[in-house]
């Protein structure tokens, strides 16, 4: 009976230290001009330390999932396209993952969090972050793009990349 009791405790703890991570997800949601869009949709598991750990995990990871897919699908770059606030082709001037983790760092006022909601402006909600992304092969001259292999060199150099893979579908 104690065995199975702690047992029970044992994956409980595991199942809450965890949370209910799954793979992150691209999908292919049409064109903008001759562009492939992805939506790509990243939840992380829950039980980190704090709100801003997740969501600033969360923006990593699917910025990690926007370089991954870029380069999956046989292309260079990326742009964002939405959320609008960080999007390229509406002009903002990001272009480096460096950067891009500024502006969504959490510790950042430009969060705002409401009883632990974690609303974000950067397109995350608490352990769930969303981006729309659109793939090239040549860097477009009207807006910045991301190069998607100095996208995931600057994770690696940093300790951020994670390597978790991306699920995607057409």
């Amino acid at each position: 009976m104690l065995k199975k009791i702690i047992i029970t405790m044992a994956i409980s703890t595991t199942v809450i230290m965890t949370g209910c991570a799954s793979k992150p997800k691209a999908i292919t949601i049409g064109k903008l001009n001759d562009a492939p869009q992805i939506l790509i949709k990243v939840r992380n598991g829950a039980g980190a330390p704090s709100w801003s750990y997740n969501e600033s995990k969360a923006f990593r990871n699917v910025l990690e999932s926007a370089a991954t897919v870029t380069l999956q699908k046989g292309y260079k770059y990326f742009a964002i396209v939405k959320p609008n606030e960080i999007s390229n082709i509406q002009g903002a001037m990001i272009n480096s993952a460096e950067e891009l983790l500024k502006r969504c760092d959490p510790a950042d006022a430009a969060f705002i969090n409401i009883a632990g909601a974690g609303l974000h402006k950067c397109g995350v909600y608490n352990t769930k972050a969303t981006l729309v992304i659109a793939l090239y092969n040549k860097k477009p001259v009207d807006f910045t793009v991301y190069d998607a292999q100095q996208v995931i060199d600057y994770l690696k150099s940093k300790g951020l990349y994670e390597g978790q893979g991306i699920e995607t579908t057409k």
